[in-house]
């Protein structure tokens, strides 16, 4: 069975490796394929295996003059694999006329350069059957490109609808937190395990039915297809003959940046920008003191203490009243 001494030229050094192989494409593979120039290296077809390891020895003894050892080939990026079997390219003429000259004695077909050159590019060229599964997946992804930015660009168009309803939204927002700044009803802002909550209290007269909070909730809230919300989400309140307090439901005083409402929270803060910084920057009301001044809200309703709940709203009023609140600008 015919096999091969392989010569091949090194594609970036002045250098030659000379070896055998049955297939000389697949054995070039080991040491890259990009670090070998095919087109101007060699192929020699000997009768058998046996002629092929005869023959390359030949070739190692007769031009060892000029072989280069494995540390120089190491050195310069090469490989380990058969880093013994490179030659310096000064001798490349003479292995040329050698092989000419004593043809007779070691009888071998020469496998030109471009044929070498054109092997390695018919096997690394893809197959039409692999173009076509390529085509039809970049077409695939183009479209899903394509969905997505349409999805997106509707998302956009619903948002800038959304921030044109909070906009309109935001003065009576500004106006409500106003009033009960200058009416010192403001006790703080509770952080718990409900979200955010803006807390009120205040003195009323008994036969004032009118809640703390004025602001419906439809003030604030905002509608997009498929979806919709509030900005004010809920109101609680609590009056006796004397006084009442009040939790409202605030948005996320922070940024959510990911999550599915990531973009409506976005939308929200740009509308309402000066006022959640005003919010985070009010007195903060803990949970537990919150829980303890609100306890109709954790108990039994039969069991409702109006002495204990009135006692607990007037802490409240007093504590409104006594603290400093940064102001509120409106430009």
């Amino acid at each position: 069975m015919a096999s091969h001494v392989y010569i091949l030229k090194d594609a970036f050094h002045q250098r030659f490796k000379i070896g055998k192989a049955n297939n000389i494409v697949a054995r070039a593979r080991s040491f890259r394929w990009k670090a070998i120039d095919f087109s101007r290296s060699l192929g020699l077809v000997v009768a058998s295996e046996e002629d092929a390891y005869a023959f390359e020895k030949i070739l190692h003894r007769t031009f060892r003059h000029a072989r280069l050892t494995t540390d120089q080939v190491l050195a310069t990026g090469g490989l380990s694999d058969g880093g013994g079997e490179w030659f310096d390219m000064n001798c490349w003429p003479r292995l040329l006329k050698y092989l000419e000259d004593n043809h007779d004695l070691h009888p071998h077909e020469i496998v030109s350069g471009e044929s070498l050159a054109l092997l390695v590019t018919q096997i690394t060229q893809p197959s039409e059957s692999a173009l076509a599964r390529a085509n039809l997946k970049a077409e695939k992804e183009a479209h899903r490109i394509e969905r997505l930015e349409a999805k997106l660009e509707f998302r956009r168009e619903q948002m800038g609808e959304v921030k044109k309803i909070l906009l309109s939204a935001q003065p009576k927002l500004f106006r409500e937190l106003e009033h009960h700044s200058q009416e010192r009803q403001i006790v703080g802002v509770c952080n718990g395990r409900y979200g955010s909550s803006l807390v009120l209290a205040a003195r009323q007269p008994s036969e004032e039915k009118r809640c703390l909070w004025r602001l419906e909730l439809q003030d604030t809230q905002y509608h997009y297809k498929h979806g919709g919300g509030s900005v004010i989400t809920g109101v609680c309140e609590m009056s006796l003959s004397e006084g009442a307090i009040c939790t409202v439901s605030l948005p996320r005083l922070e940024l959510q940046k990911d999550g599915p409402f990531a973009d409506v929270n976005q939308v929200i803060h740009e509308a309402f920008e000066r006022e959640l910084s005003w919010l985070r920057s009010l007195p903060k009301v803990s949970e537990k003191w919150l829980d303890s001044m609100l306890p109709f809200f954790w108990r039994d309703p039969d069991e409702k203490d109006d002495s204990a709940i009135e006692v607990c709203i007037f802490e409240a009023i007093r504590h409104a009243q006594s603290i400093k609140l940064p102001p509120l600008a409106y430009v």
